[in-house]
């Protein structure tokens, strides 16, 4: 048994945001259809591909099965109609307009399936002045301030590689579905779930915002350092590869100047306390570095993990996917994709009595359009 099994979900978004957050339920163990119109989701043609399929389709698409619905049709927009009858839970990404007209606002849905679940993401916001805009990932970083803390020391403002605002409001999309689905288990009735890019961004900057709101101080861009303790940084090894490593309390620092066989650092007053390693930061990041650079990666991990030292390799992808801890913790799976073997990133959430899984493969466009509308007993005809 998983957690969610049982329940049904229909995805009827694009982009990364709401196809993750259906993601995030199907791994849970939800039924998940996707619906995609004939040209299929716009993700499908980014970046590089492997025949029709993209890495970032795949990416973010797993345990889904694809209905190709065309919903300029009135046929199309029937099927959809009798999937939200189906669905506990609807997940969308569109615009208030695009939403009522495609008839998948909650007023639409809630009066064909009053227990639905509809959950919306949008970049700014169900309502207020800037509902409705078109807006993206980088955006929404640039708007909430996490673009202006995100950088080189004095460098110019840079978003964050991934997609951070999509991933955050992805997972807090599946949060307020879960709580929504406690909720009806009490009401018996559904209710629309709203969250924005920019909520989940400044929900993410926490310990930054807190300092604002209490100090009235702007946080400032510091590449891999920080300004709350010292040492933070990563460092150079001998063989070019790099390793991360934190000090936030003086028996940690004692543990890294014990490793590098300085344990004299500890009591020479530029260093003796975090206040003066602040103040001595750029010295102690040379005489780290110093020190790292004489020993490869892999001596320099060794020598530090034994003293307990807080230090991680700075991984490339192939690193990442070789890693044992990332091995272990399940999070390579290969699946049968219909193009061949293919790995993609396991269940993140492990639940004891009832633990998720990969079930499904990315869908390929339209693979089951004929196979969920025979289920429901609705012939296919000219939906697609």
């Amino acid at each position: 048994m998983m957690a969610l099994e049982g329940i049904n979900v229909l995805d009827a978004a694009s982009m990364l945001a709401g196809p993750y957050c259906a993601t995030l339920l199907g791994d849970l163990g939800a039924e998940v259809v996707k619906v995609e119109p004939p040209a299929g989701d716009e993700t499908r043609r980014f970046g590089p591909r492997r025949g029709d399929d993209s890495g970032v389709f795949v990416g973010v698409n797993r345990n889904k099965r694809s209905v190709v619905l065309d919903l300029r049709t009135d046929r199309g927009r029937e099927v959809l109609a009798e999937l939200v009858a189906w669905a506990d839970i609807v997940v969308d990404n569109l615009r208030p307009q695009a939403r009522r007209r495609l008839g998948l606002d909650y007023e639409t849905v809630s009066a064909l399936n009053p227990r639905v679940i509809s959950v919306s993401l949008s970049s700014f916001g169900a309502d207020g002045p800037y509902a409705g805009r078109a807006g993206i990932d980088p955006v929404a970083q640039a708007l909430t301030g996490f673009m202006a803390v995100t950088g080189p020391r004095g460098g110019a403002p840079t978003k964050a590689g991934p997609p951070v605002g999509d991933a955050t409001a992805s997972m807090l999309a599946a949060v307020g579905a879960l709580a929504a689905l406690r909720a009806r288990e009490i009401t018996g009735r559904g209710q629309q779930v709203d969250v924005s890019l920019i909520d989940g961004l400044l929900h993410v900057q926490a310990p930054y915002t807190g300092q604002y709101f209490l100090l009235g101080t702007q946080q400032p861009r510091t590449g891999n350092s920080i300004d709350w303790y010292a040492p933070y940084n990563a460092y150079r090894c001998g063989d070019g590869r790099y390793v991360h490593l934190a000090c936030y309390n003086d028996k940690f620092f004692g543990n890294l100047c014990a490793a590098l066989e300085r344990p004299d650092l500890a009591e020479d007053d530029r260093f003796a306390s975090n206040e003066a390693r602040l103040a001595h930061r750029d010295e102690l990041d040379q005489v780290i570095g110093e020190h790292l650079g004489k020993l490869t990666r892999d001596e320099a991990l060794e020598r530090l993990w034994a003293a307990d030292v807080i230090v991680g390799p700075v991984n490339d992808y192939d690193e990442v996917f070789t890693d044992p801890q990332v091995l272990h913790n399940g999070m390579v799976v290969e699946t049968a994709h219909h193009t061949g073997p293919l790995r993609v990133t396991g269940v993140p959430v492990k639940l004891s009595d009832t633990p998720g899984s990969v079930r499904r493969p990315p869908p390929g466009l339209g693979e089951h359009t004929g196979e969920v509308l025979a289920e429901l007993d609705i012939e296919e005809g000219d939906a697609s």
